[in-house]
């Protein structure tokens, strides 16, 4: 098993034609590069990836221009240009069953606007924030924005169509948190069930709030972190055992969730029930990870973007300077240093994958590949917008093969069931034959057992019986006489 990162850069302002802004798709573990593109700088949190592999698509948004730049895989250069109704600064998806189904664009203007990829319509508009949204995270069910206003705010699938496009109807979102004071730089949704789901967001104004969310339109904040610098970026492990801090000063802080009492040895969880923690300064850096701060000694650096590898192992981390670095957590040493982009790392992906994937090979020109998506509306789609859905998109596989047989179904479950049920030594599954009868499957040296045995019995009946008839027919003799 492999890991994919993909990470691009905002690129330098004075460019204009975005020459040097490059982004690449390469291995975590390997110096494989599996593809560049060109031209594709974005704002923070600004570009995402709609699949992996041969015919897959890569959303970007530029930074200043109102512009989506569509690539597709294998080629560097953009195949598609697609106007957008405002500059957006923050781009993710909303998946159903793992497949990308909705996109979501955050505006400058503080709008959170909702597409159907597959159509291109516009299905929402929600005047979620008053200032340029910098994250928007999603899960199942819901979907939270943070913006430059210190908000967040948390919306549910059902009340963002609630509206039927009806922008002035103020509905009122999930739950709104103005805890922070300053902007907010991170979100995100731990994993698992949604009786059991946190928000962690992170802000400029040097903390970390935890939230519990309910299903009673509420946010219980659980735990506050306090960090004694900006945090600038934020993730944990795939377990939820650690979180890991992007500071401004360039470090990393480990944060662990849970804890040994040293009383009862007892592991503990680190806050609840409302508790402020404040992180004591780590001056030996026991649980700092200072790669960047010592990469650019001369310089003042941030931490831009952080992902966590899937066992949690390796931590990827970017900095405003473009440098790109695989960390061993357990070491804090680099393990692995990308190649180096222009402007600030805007965003950072990882994958698992099977190296001997066929999605990754050059297949060459293929006529009937889906090489660009629909076009994105910039009006809000009306009823006979959504009578009239027209879908876009390659369908895959044989249809003449059902991906359900019924018959394979019915043959497991009865193998199951006699695999449980039967406990001796004979194996008594029955198997069809043809359609007009059925044969007992049975092994054939259990056959020649059972006939042996058969033959020993009926030898051993024969005896007694001529036993019994030459006794029967000496008592007959005796008694006549």
């Amino acid at each position: 098993m492999d890991e994919l990162i993909y990470y691009n850069a905002k690129g330098n302002p004075q460019d204009k034609k975005h020459l040097t802004a490059f982004s690449y798709l390469a291995s975590l573990h390997t110096s494989k590069t599996y593809h560049q593109y060109r031209i594709s700088p974005s704002s923070p949190n600004a570009s995402v990836n709609l699949s992996l592999g041969y015919g897959s698509h890569l959303l970007v948004s530029l930074p200043e221009k109102p512009m989506l730049h569509v690539y597709l895989y294998g080629k560097e250069s953009p195949e598609q240009f697609i106007p957008l109704p405002e500059i957006m600064t923050s781009l993710t998806t909303y998946s159903v069953d793992g497949k990308p189904s909705l996109l979501l664009g955050g505006s400058g203007s503080g709008r959170l606007y909702v597409w159907c990829i597959n159509s291109g319509l516009l299905l929402c508009v929600k005047q979620a924030h008053y200032q340029p949204l910098t994250h928007i995270a999603t899960t199942s069910g819901f979907i939270a924005t943070g913006s430059k206003d210190s908000r967040v705010v948390i919306h549910t699938i059902n009340s963002l169509f609630m509206n039927n496009g009806d922008e002035n109807n103020n509905d009122k979102p999930f739950a709104v948190i103005t805890d922070h004071t300053l902007s907010i730089s991170s979100l995100a949704f731990t994993d698992g069930l949604n009786n059991d789901l946190k928000l962690i967001s992170s802000s400029l104004d040097s903390t970390v709030r935890i939230y519990s969310i309910t299903l009673t339109n509420t946010a219980n904040l659980i735990t506050t972190l306090v960090s004694n610098h900006p945090i600038t970026s934020l993730t944990h492990d795939p377990a939820f055992r650690t979180l890991y801090l992007g500071l401004s000063n360039g470090h990393i802080r480990c944060v662990p969730l849970y804890k040994a009492n040293p009383k009862t040895k007892v592991l503990e969880a680190v806050g609840g029930l409302g508790r402020i923690v404040t992180l004591k300064p780590d001056l030996e850096y026991m649980d700092t990870i200072v790669c960047h701060s010592e990469h650019h000694k001369s310089e003042t650096v941030a931490v831009t973007q952080l992902k966590a590898s899937f066992d949690g192992t390796l931590l990827v981390s970017g900095d405003d300077k473009g440098c790109v670095f695989v960390i061993d957590i357990k070491t804090q040493q680099i393990r692995k240093k990308l190649k180096e982009l222009v402007g600030e790392i805007s965003n950072i992906e990882l994958w698992t994958i099977n190296p001997e994937d066929l999605r990754f090979e050059n297949k060459g020109v293929d006529k009937n590949l889906l090489r660009t998506i629909p076009v994105l509306k910039r009006s809000i789609a009306e009823e006979k917008d959504l009578l009239n859905h027209t879908l876009t998109m390659q369908l895959k596989g044989n249809s003449k093969n059902s991906p359900f047989h019924l018959q394979k179904f019915l043959n497991d479950v009865q193998e199951e069931e006699v695999a449980f049920a039967n406990f001796s030594g004979v194996d008594s599954r029955i198997a069809t034959n043809n359609n007009n009868g059925y044969s007992i499957n049975i092994d054939k040296n259990v056959i020649n057992n059972l006939k042996q045995e058969i033959s020993e019995k009926e030898a051993a009946y024969n005896s007694l019986k001529i036993k019994y008839d030459e006794l029967l027919a000496e008592y007959t003799n005796s008694v006549n006489k």
